[in-house]
């Protein structure tokens, strides 16, 4: 085995092996398209590079602007600029680029050569199934014993999910006890209990029965793992620092703390490492387009720095095969590494394309310690939606507009315009007006979300991690240059809600790391903040009625998420009105009615007697639309009454069955 290359120049270290570029030792973020393009032009250092031939090289197959290539370029240079190593790549008038800075080509030595093993053709097979249709989420949805002998995986039954475990000696799979609303699953060690969130706690429950037990409270989970040390990592929320708790449970410390300066955003999916001390996690990154420009990373659970190991790659876990795997795009890719060392020492080899992965970065699939690989059949999740305009009846009406990641509608009480979410390079607020049928950019720095209309006409708050920290709340007048007020600052992530109707309160959800998600209430007049609805439990997703007398929210205190109505401003005379789950609730314009979620369904309950007098919740319709998640509801009501604005996605059929890899080492090694 020969050993890898390595570009030098400057103070820096291109190693295309591991897709890395550093700076004196320290990994600097840099995207995937950047990194071809500037890999290219190193390959062909002194020499002009015809735009076409760049174009072609980065984007395969796919027609693209010229405008691409140039930003590229222009992030290169911004990025080595800030370091005052100039010239790096010019520009040839008409043509194309060159790379002018010197550069001197190493080859790293490689690790030695075990003696070749007998080739073994890899092996796959299909496991039915038969139990229950797998319920793809955010969340991982399958886990592997260590041993290879057995899987569990996440099934939809009814408007609920349960956790299957199958034992591969066995033909069909069997329903866990008390596993109610669960996902995420994940293994102990010895294979005996499976760990797992359901509403707001991070269980786990023997395989050979017996109550689950809660280990703790948590938001919302963005994977876990169970360390052979006898302690939990786990990712309580999608915007956190990685925690862990013992595996009998107790108080939860902190693991990884994310680092705002380096423009990290989150810490999550975490697998432990064998010997017990450490963890490879995954590290999102502002200004990211997917979760395809994440890095792995590496910590140890004793709290000290953690350390970049691989970029434009997700859901890093190491095979006792001396292998770390990881996925991007759909495809699993897999390369030597150092288990002492933490470190990768050899160009990646794809290992199995078609595998199903969420937009949150989570591959579906498990890899035991023998090797075997299971995985979800599938590609990576689009996040291309549409806005689209339906009746009560479900039927829909027009077709309003298409968006990356677009989500949280927001109608004007005029019905003149939508405010939406938008990820592009960032996550911004577009208003969509209806007249026009155009688009127009409301925020600009930062990332912003969660938009709402209000305190008065003409109005937006949103909520913006613009200072580099948790986010805040703003507020901004789209049409006019001045910049964005800070309404509500603090440590902890918040997410607008509502206005009342009076515009002298502003109720919006608060994250925090002992209660979870609040509710909150800012008294605009006195320029305060207090509790609203805070719990032991998660509340959130507060919408105030149109008279200003009554506030409905979610929250998860029965152990699944439900609407609970109460009285306006005092928080009294709590009312449950949802029946059997339900959640991001929203009132009619008149107030006679309010809507809610429950799986694919949009219900309807009669509110024009009050909350203790509420009707018997009814389906409205029922459709494939896009959910929300612990922010804000990802439909609204028309001013009308008689419209709905929903988010529509293309979504796939659930695979009918779970598909089984023995043998992928050895194709490494051919």
């Amino acid at each position: 085995m020969t050993g890898s290359r390595h570009y030098l120049f400057g103070p820096y270290s291109l190693d295309p092996a591991r897709r890395l570029l550093t700076r004196g030792g320290q990994p600097l973020p840099l995207t995937a398209r950047a990194f071809d393009v500037l890999l290219a032009l190193i390959e062909r250092r002194g020499e002009t590079v015809e735009k076409d031939d760049l174009l072609q090289r980065v984007w395969p197959n796919t027609v693209v602007e010229e405008a691409n290539l140039s930003q590229q370029v222009f992030t290169i240079r911004k990025l080595l600029g800030r370091f005052d190593v100039t010239p790096i790549i010019a520009t040839v008038p008409r043509r194309g680029y060159r790379f002018v800075a010197e550069v001197t080509e190493t080859v790293a030595p490689a690790p030695p050569v075990a003696a070749p093993r007998p080739s073994v053709a890899p092996l796959r097979l299909a496991i039915p199934l038969d139990a229950a249709p797998l319920a793809l989420g955010p969340s991982g949805v399958l886990a592997v014993s260590p041993d290879g002998s057995r899987v569990v995986y996440v099934g939809a039954v009814g408007g609920s999910t349960r956790l299957f475990h199958r034992a591969l000696n066995q033909c069909h799979a069997s329903e866990i006890p008390g596993t109610d609303g669960a996902t995420g699953p994940f293994f102990s060690p010895d294979a005996a209990s499976i760990g797992f969130q359901a509403g707001r706690r991070l269980q786990k429950v023997s395989l050979a029965g017996g109550p689950p037990v809660t280990l703790c409270e948590i938001a919302e989970l963005r994977g876990a793992t169970w360390s052979p040390s006898g302690r939990v990592i786990f990712a309580p929320g999608p915007t956190t620092g990685l925690w862990q708790v013992d595996a009998e449970g107790g108080t939860a410390r902190p693991v990884t703390t994310v680092d705002y300066e380096a423009g990290e955003r989150t810490h999550r999916w975490p697998h432990a490492l064998p010997d017990g001390r450490g963890l490879v996690f995954t590290v999102g990154h502002a200004g990211a387009e997917s979760f395809d420009d994440a890095s792995i990373a590496t910590a140890e659970l004793d709290g000290s720095a953690h350390r970049l190991i691989v970029h434009h790659a997700a859901d890093g876990r190491y095979v006792d095969t001396g292998h770390l795997v990881w996925a991007r795009g759909g495809v699993l890719f897999a390369a030597c590494f150092d288990l002492a060392r933490r470190l990768v020492h050899a160009a990646a080899r794809p290992v199995q394309s078609g595998v199903a992965m969420a937009a949150t970065g989570v591959a579906h699939c498990g890899v035991a310690s023998t090797g075997m690989l299971v995985h979800v059949p599938g590609e990576a999740q689009t996040l291309r939606r549409s806005l689209v305009l339906v009746d009560r009846q479900g039927a829909v009406k027009a077709e309003l507009v298409h968006g990356d990641t677009l989500e949280e509608p927001r109608v004007a009480s005029d019905g003149s315009a939508v405010i939406v979410s938008l990820r592009k390079r960032q996550s911004n607020l577009w208003l969509y007006d209806f007249a026009r049928g155009a688009l127009a950019r409301a925020t600009f720095e930062g990332e912003n979300f969660a938009g709402i209309w209000g305190p008065d006409a003409g109005w937006l708050t949103f909520s913006s991690s613009r200072g580099r920290g948790p986010s805040d709340l703003y507020i901004v007048r789209p049409d006019r240059p001045a910049p964005p007020e800070l309404l509500v600052g603090s440590e902890f992530d918040k997410v607008a809600g509502v206005w009342t109707p009076d515009g002298s309160g502003l109720l919006f959800t608060e994250y925090h790391p002992d209660s979870g998600a609040d509710v909150w209430i800012l008294d605009r007049p006195a320029t305060r903040a207090r509790e609203f609805v805070r719990t032991p439990f998660n509340e959130y997703g507060p919408v105030c009625s149109p008279d200003g007398r009554h506030v409905a929210y979610t929250t998860d205190e029965s152990g699944r998420p439900e609407i609970h109505v109460v009285s306006y401003p005092d928080a009294t005379g709590k009312r449950q009105v949802s029946t059997d789950g339900g959640a991001e609730a929203m009132w009619s314009p008149d107030g006679t009615e309010l809507f809610y979620r429950c799986a694919d369904r949009l219900m309807r309950v009669d509110m024009s007697r009050g909350p203790h007098r509420a009707g018997i919740p009814t389906t409205l319709f029922e459709g494939k639309y896009v959910g929300g998640t612990v922010t804000l509801a990802n439909y609204d009501v028309m001013p009308d009454g008689a419209h709905f604005l929903m988010t529509r996605a293309d979504f796939l059929p659930p695979p009918s069955a779970l598909m089984v890899t023995l043998h992928w080492v050895q194709e490494l090694s051919g």
